[in-house]
């Protein structure tokens, strides 16, 4: 799924069109959403997108005495979203994208911070439920002072609201690549940088597109950067990496495997011996944690379901001494499923700091699943400026620049230089530097040195 928002506002009509295709012939979005084309709904360009591949219908919103704002368009190969909400500053839209309804809002904030307001009531109020649901555009106001470069004053109320809202709809800022800010004056004096346009989605969106990214590209003849959120899977690689988990060691036979292992010799040299053991002790703690640790979340669902079985009978029969001993069992398996699957998922997100409390499970899985998404490579950059996206490009790219820095450069012999080194030495001493220390002369060396 690919969507892309732009604020062509200022742009000429010319080279405007030319731009704009070029951006959707490379980027192949499926829906587009453009933002200040002051025209009539009648003087709207349906036939130009309509060569591009897109529908000729189209959706725009509605404004009092104004000419519409916010306009999108989808490829022919979409059925045609349902409208959910619309408001002056915003379209909140239903598509239906390979059998499952996915919810996307574009937004055109005002630039007047008492009319922006009415923007984050009416987003709040919007019916998403726990579908899918991913906000992007352009919202005229900055969450964090660090956002904004430039002469002017940061405007601390208007973050303050900003945030409110984004915390009211449970919403996460999807990771961005690209030019940090997405919005310039085009100012030689007084230049202000900021970022205005951005985008969010919440816990569902990123359960259902779990590589969801956005890219801000290069500023063209608008003052705004068009934003291209991405949501295409990559690839897992094959070889993931082997990481032994925390809470593994709180289990009590795992001393008993690393000694275990750790006790049966191996000849060689010491650093040789510890590699060997390590590299024995890997496919044994592998294969032990599998025994021992199933699947988290498949143990953690079964146990819950048991208890809630068990619980039902004493709820229909009443208890028993039977009942009462399997509510028992069942309710210490269902706790250690809890916490085991806490620990790892703390373990994942890298958080500490959250440490006591509720349950933190679904927060830690959260965090890992945000933190997978920005460690993620999508695109490089090349030595002669060309950036590559394609999984099969990086992965030649990659190879061939290591290959690269490891590989033997050509060296020129200046045995001409020692020639400039005066001979001091004679022949005995030279001798005496070339030969190799006995073991004596090591201990003696060593023993002379000084103790801490």
């Amino acid at each position: 799924m690919r969507a892309l928002f732009w604020n062509i506002r200022g742009m000429k009509k010319a080279a405007g069109r030319a731009t704009l295709s070029n951006i959707l012939l490379d980027k192949h979005p499926d829906v587009v959403c453009l933002a200040e084309p002051m025209v009539e709904v009648a003087a709207f360009p349906s036939l130009f997108f309509n060569k591009l591949g897109y529908d000729a219908c189209f959706i725009h919103n509605i404004r009092t005495n104004k000419n519409p704002n916010l306009w999108v368009i989808w490829k022919r190969s979409l059925t045609k979203p349902t409208i959910i909400s619309m408001f002056d500053q915003f379209i909140s839209l239903c598509i239906n994208w390979r059998n499952n309804s996915i919810y996307i809002t574009f937004v055109h904030a005002s630039c007047f911070q008492a009319s922006r307001r009415e923007l984050w009531m009416a987003l709040a109020a919007t019916p998403i439920g726990s579908s899918p649901w991913l906000v992007t555009g352009d919202f005229n106001a900055s969450l964090f002072s660090h956002e904004k470069k430039g002469p002017g004053a940061f405007n601390l109320g208007s973050a303050s609201e900003f945030n409110a809202v984004v915390d009211a709809c449970n919403l996460i800022s999807v990771p961005s690549q690209g030019h940090k800010f997405t919005w310039t004056n085009n100012r030689k004096r007084g230049n202000v940088l900021a970022i205005l346009g951005r985008s969010f989605c919440n816990e569902e969106w990123i359960n259902h597109f779990p590589d969801c990214t956005q890219e801000v590209m290069q500023c063209f003849s608008s003052d705004h950067s068009p934003l291209c959120i991405t949501s295409d899977s990559m690839r897992k690689p094959a070889n993931c990496p082997f990481r032994i988990q925390r809470f593994w060691m709180d289990h009590e036979e795992f001393m008993d495997v690393v000694n275990k292992s750790w006790s049966e010799p191996v000849d060689g040299y010491p650093i040789f011996s510890l590699a060997l053991k390590l590299k024995r002790l890997k496919p044994i703690l592998r294969s032990w944690a599998r025994s021992v640790f199933p699947n988290l979340d498949a143990e953690l669902k079964a146990a819950k379901d048991d208890l809630q079985q068990i619980q039902s009978q004493i709820d229909s029969y009443g208890i028993d001494d039977h009942l009462f001993n399997l509510e028992a069992d069942a309710k210490s398996r269902y706790l250690k499923a809890l916490l085991d699957h806490e620990k790892l998922w703390a373990e994942k997100a890298r958080n500490r700091w959250l440490s006591q409390g509720d349950r933190n499970s679904r927060f830690f899985h959260l965090s890992a699943k945000i933190r997978r998404v920005k460690n993620s490579i999508r695109s490089l950059q090349k030595t002669n400026g060309t950036i590559t996206s394609s999984m099969d490009d990086l992965v030649v790219h990659v190879e061939e620049y290591y290959k690269a820095i490891h590989k033997a450069s050509p060296t020129l012999d200046h045995g001409s230089l020692l020639d400039c080194i005066p001979h001091i030495l004679d022949e005995l001493d030279v001798r005496g530097l070339e030969a190799i220390p006995n073991d004596q002369e090591i201990k003696n060396a060593i023993w002379d040195q000084d103790q801490p």
